[in-house]
């Protein structure tokens, strides 16, 4: 029983001495494979990891940090990005911002697990890039839109042409105009607006055509009432006027046949 109990001991005493730094053996890995190290103590205040930079070499972490005596034991993972040898303690800094001189080395080495040939990647294999142009196919383009565009410009001039005498070739003449003006004033529905750009027009019309514009409109209208043709209109405005929806009908198109042959051009030429 008491050798036991003194087996026990010493056996807690070799767990809680850890792995001083002095007794650090080098260690190998390859490059990108993690490696940990448990119980390793380090003398000295609290340690931590020094800050990565873009060009750093290892990967150092501390996993578990706990008090031993005036030391601490520490767990560490690492990772080797590059071949080579080095030294672990050169990647640790203290909390406390104090000296790290006192550290023993931690020597660890990195190897590639590619073979000398094998260092730089294999090139691509050559392959046959799609065909998307070329400064032939530029020119024969161009020659295309350079032949293309005159006969664009040549008809959509036609077009307009073809517009421009369709316009020509029927514009708008003054019975087509003074028509929904009549049947308005037949059917009573004829406005006051309307009954004064009706006569308006009619006077402007019969002024011009029988050369009535030295007179006074009074003068003008008296004429253009005593006159066979133009009296026609004037007189059955009148009787739609004060008696609308007659009971004979009337032919419209005999009346506005004076001013089917003068279009709005021609009113304005006079």
């Amino acid at each position: 029983m008491k050798r036991l109990l003194i087996f026990s001991m010493i056996a807690l005493a070799s767990v809680s001495q850890g792995n001083p730094s002095g007794d650090f053996q080098p260690r190998k890995s390859p490059i990108g494979v993690y490696r940990d190290i448990q119980d390793l103590i380090l003398p000295g205040t609290e340690l931590e990891p020094k800050p990565l930079h873009q060009n750093t070499e290892i990967i150092l972490r501390i996993t578990a940090i706990r008090a031993h005596g005036d030391s601490f034991r520490y767990d560490l993972s690492y990772c080797g990005l590059q071949k080579g040898e080095f030294d672990l303690s050169d990647y640790l800094q203290r909390k406390d911002g104090s000296s790290t001189q006192d550290l023993a080395n931690l020597p660890v080495e990195f190897e590639s697990v590619l073979g000398a040939d094998r260092l730089q990647p294999n090139m691509p294999d050559a392959g046959k890039l799609p065909r998307i142009g070329g400064y032939k196919n530029i020119l024969i383009t161009a020659g295309i839109i350079w032949a293309i565009c005159p006969l664009i410009l040549l008809l959509v001039k036609r077009r307009k042409n073809k517009e421009s005498n369709s316009l020509v070739s029927n514009p708008e003449n003054m019975a087509d105009r003074l028509r929904p003006l009549i049947e308005a004033a037949r059917d009573g529905k004829l406005s006051i607006a309307e009954q004064a750009e009706l006569e308006r027009s009619l006077i402007g019309f019969w002024r011009e055509r029988l050369q009535l514009q030295s007179k006074t409109p009074l003068s003008a209208l008296a004429e253009i009432r005593q006159h066979e043709e133009a009296s026609q209109l004037f007189e059955q405005l009148e009787s739609w006027l004060h008696k609308p929806n007659p009971q004979s009908p009337v032919n419209l198109k005999t009346l506005l046949e004076p001013y089917r042959n003068v279009t709005k051009t021609n009113q304005e030429e006079h």
